[in-house]
């Protein structure tokens, strides 16, 4: 790889380590690194934590958020607009990931910022490759956002709880279920095949 990229193996080491905590790769000892693939049980271990985590950041933001910071929001929700506007599958995923991320912020909380980042980011990953392969559409990406704002503008527990919890959780519905786009994402090599039930 350095040699291919033309940087040093220092570099390459650095860089790989930035991935392996973010999620996106894994580390086999005396085997190498490797691209994190997530089975169905690790989306379904990963969303259940990611609900919790994130719910908990988007109260403690709120109770903070303050009108720039609802400005901020909105810009980053035009961001993600133009992105599925045009059909960039990895750009969307990326401005959709920082939206979230500056909720995770106004929160104040660091540490739970980093795990949610460790926790989150691989299934952000995820969903961008499954979108980039048509198994899954952005039309409604965006108007997905607009109740979380709008819940955070409330400062309501409860609705900042269920907007967040089905924020959270409905772009992977398709996946969890035994049917074609599964066995097509696990075709794909992007998911391992286990338990895919007797249709597989």
């Amino acid at each position: 790889m350095a040699r291919e990229l033309q940087v040093s193996q220092a570099t390459i080491r650095e860089a790989l380590q930035k991935l392996e905590r973010s999620g996106l790769v894994t580390r086999r000892e005396n085997l190498g690194t490797f691209v994190t693939r997530l089975s169905p049980k690790d989306i379904r271990e990963r969303l259940a934590l990611r609900v919790i985590l994130e719910v908990t950041a988007a109260r403690a933001a709120a109770e903070h958020m303050i009108e720039e910071d609802f400005k901020e929001l909105e810009r980053r929700l035009e961001v993600l607009g133009k992105s599925v506007e045009s059909d960039h599958y990895y750009a969307a995923a990326q401005a959709d990931l920082d939206f979230h991320r500056y909720v995770w912020m106004c929160s104040g909380n660091e540490t739970l910022c980093a795990v949610l980042e460790q926790v989150t980011v691989p299934l952000f990953a995820f969903i961008s490759v499954m979108r980039s392969h048509d198994l899954h559409r952005l039309q409604d990406v965006v108007a997905s956002h607009t109740p979380l704002i709008e819940a955070l503008r409330s400062r309501d527990a409860r609705a900042i709880s269920e907007a967040f919890e089905r924020g959270a959780t409905a772009s992977y519905e398709p996946f969890l279920r035994n049917g074609d786009p599964l066995i097509a994402a696990t075709a794909y090599g992007f998911l391992e095949t286990q338990h895919l039930g007797p249709r597989a």
